[in-house]
């Protein structure tokens, strides 16, 4: 067979010859469902095919079935055809149907449910014929995600990647193929949907497929019996009521965590199953952000497919092998996949911007998600070196080590300790431990410490333990929480108290990179990916750059750390600084060392507390020395 010899017609059925189910989606009413039944039916594929596909006249007249011909399975189909693949000519003509692919006669425009005609959507003029065509032709990767098989998929992506077409396209595609479907899309607030996908839908879809609507009670039906309910995101608790077969989110990113949770829970409508095969599906949609989308979708999924020449980063460094979910995959784009912007949309939209601006609305990343604190800490992590049994090192494998340890107490929030150590080998800081716990008594606080500095050696010590500067407060017994601890033999000295002063230095540490984070830190490392300044407009011009004040137990723990070391990581070596950084005078060393010591001591035990002195580094009576 050849191109300049195969007609039009000939052409059309080789390329649809084997499209697969979820390509080629068709309308199937509930007596096409019984027909495919009765003649046993065992695969959705053939589940989508009727009599009519035979292209009898007679069997037209009698049942006159509602197709579908979706363009964008005939370009995968066509794409696997070599004589085909680089026929630009035959391309051409497919994807510009000017008459119906099954009779032959003109396609006309079609009516859409807004009134206006079809923006997709063309019907044959033939009404006997009765077919519909979709000329909505998927660029690389819509396709991709229309191709996708898991059950929960995460479409992200920068300005212009066509997120929300793709997720209209989906829902076409569910109505289609399955009758009794019930559909749900939502976002934040109601006119996130309203003004976006709901709106493309409306001028696309079909009216001829469309039964009923009812705009008070926030619902579409179809044909087949498919639902589309409409419904705002912002109350989890109502969305307990439904059981659903797919779910679309819009900005997924503004809308809580619960909410995503709770939907996952809801996809038990079985509407959505047959014989085995199951495409019920949830799809978040979002610009990359740091929060839940990060964490519960893009670093779980089982597989991460990047579009785009900007959307190159290696996700799977993040990601623990143990928390992967075999249910879940996510698309990431950058703007540049979207061959119908103009060739200088990206240049003139980069114009005066900042970096994360650009690296999260056109390069579509993740790691330069808007406000982060600290956008490179994970560049830091590296893997936990262990012993032969699998345990992590300690500093009793590293004489040389210096250790650091910082507290931040809390009682309802997370009580966190963070252990580091200066390698004055390699010049670094090195966090290979952090503990955290809430709800907690001070004695557990105290034996959580102890247990945490047991492989800590004699000297090993660079300064007394940090605590928290603003702990301070006396209670009716006029003690502070570091005379508490001085009680269990423990000594504490408050942290640096500015703020600004402890990013700036953490920061060039890690810029630098002066500091490694151990991979079984994971407390610390997901602090790190929600740690964010309060949000800012690009026309916000107020000096205000603090960061929101929560994820940050386990970090201000390890900025303290970073305060008693130099302001200029390249000169990490064992002497004594001041708050700023400087190295001190010899003189004021000593006053410096003297001083360190006297935390070491403690007074006497009660005998109820022996227990927590065990350890060889705190000697009979406590007092770490």
């Amino acid at each position: 067979m050849t191109n300049n010899k195969t007609t039009f017609d000939e052409a059309l059925d080789a390329a649809l010859d084997g499209v697969e189910f979820e390509l080629k989606p068709v309308l199937i009413t509930e007596s096409v469902l019984n027909k495919t039944k009765k003649e046993g039916s065992t695969s959705p594929i053939e589940l989508c095919r009727t009599d009519s596909d035979s292209g009898s006249k007679s069997s037209i007249q009698e049942e006159q079935p509602i197709h579908t011909l979706n363009t964008g399975a005939l370009d995968s189909a066509l794409s696997k055809v070599p004589e085909y693949s680089t026929n630009s000519e035959f391309l051409n003509t497919l994807f510009n149907l000017k008459r119906c692919p099954r009779c032959n006669a003109p396609l006309v425009e079609t009516l859409s449910i807004s009134g206006s005609p079809s923006t997709d959507w063309m019907e044959c003029s033939n009404k006997v014929c009765n077919t519909f065509v979709d000329m909505y032709h998927p660029m690389s990767h819509q396709a991709s995600v229309h191709r996708d098989a898991h059950r929960i998929i995460g479409n992200f992506g920068s300005y212009g990647t066509g997120k929300t077409k793709t997720s209209e396209k989906e829902i076409e595609k569910h109505i289609f193929i399955t009758p009794n479907a019930n559909i749900l899309l939502g976002a934040n607030i109601t006119s996130q949907y309203e003004q976006t996908l709901l709106r493309d839908f409306e001028k696309s879809f079909p009216l001829a497929f469309m039964e009923n609507r009812s705009q008070q009670k926030g619902y579409v039906d179809f044909i087949n019996g498919a639902r589309l309910m409409l419904r705002p995101f912002d109350d989890p608790d109502k969305l307990r009521s439904n059981n659903y077969t797919l779910v679309v989110m819009l900005e997924a990113s503004e809308i809580n965590a619960d909410a995503f949770h709770q939907l996952k829970t809801r996809l038990r409508n079985t509407a959505a199953t047959y014989q085995g095969y199951d495409w019920r599906k949830l799809i978040c949609e979002s610009n990359p952000d740091s929060g839940w989308i990060r964490t519960d979708v893009l670093l779980v999924s089982d597989e991460i497919i990047q579009h785009g020449r900007f959307a190159d980063e290696d996700y799977s460094k993040q990601q623990d092998p143990e928390s992967i979910d075999k249910s879940i995959s996510t698309h990431v784009a950058s703007t540049d996949v979207n061959h119908f912007l103009p060739p200088d949309y990206i240049e003139v939209n980069s114009r005066n911007k900042p970096d994360w601006w650009i690296r999260r609305f056109l390069h579509g990343s993740f790691l330069f998600a808007e406000g982060l604190v600290y956008p490179h800490a994970l560049n830091c992590v590296v893997p936990t070196p262990k012993d032969s049994e699998g345990n992590p090192l300690t500093p009793k494998h590293f004489p040389d080590w210096r250790v650091l340890v910082a507290h931040d107490y809390g009682l309802m929030d997370e009580a966190t300790f963070v252990y580091a150590a200066v390698d004055r080998k390699r010049n670094k800081l090195i966090v290979y431990k952090v503990d955290h716990t809430n709800n907690a008594p001070l004695k557990d606080l105290a034996a959580m410490f102890r247990d945490g500095t047991k492989d800590v050696s004699f000297g090993q010590m660079y300064t007394t333990p940090i605590i928290d500067p603003k702990n301070n407060k006396r209670d009716y017994n006029k003690k502070d929480l570091i005379s508490h601890y001085q009680d269990y033999g423990i000594t504490f000295k408050p942290g640096h108290v500015n703020v600004e002063a402890r990013i700036i230095r953490l920061n060039d540490y890690i810029e630098s990179g002066n500091i490694e984070i151990w991979d079984c830190c994971t407390f610390l490392i997901n602090e790190l990916k929600e740690y964010k300044f309060k949000p800012k407009t690009l026309d916000d011009k107020s000096s205000d750059n603090r960061p929101i004040d929560k994820n940050n137990h386990s970090i201000n723990a390890l900025e303290w750390i970073g305060m008693e070391l130099p302001a200029n990581p390249n000169t990490l070596y064992l002497t004594g600084y001041d708050e700023y950084g400087r190295p001190m005078s010899e003189e004021s060393e000593k006053m410096r060392l003297k001083a360190s010591q006297s935390w070491q001591l403690s007074d006497t035990m009660d005998s109820d507390r022996t227990e927590l002195d065990s350890s060889l580094a705190f000697g009979i009576r406590g007092g770490l020395f």
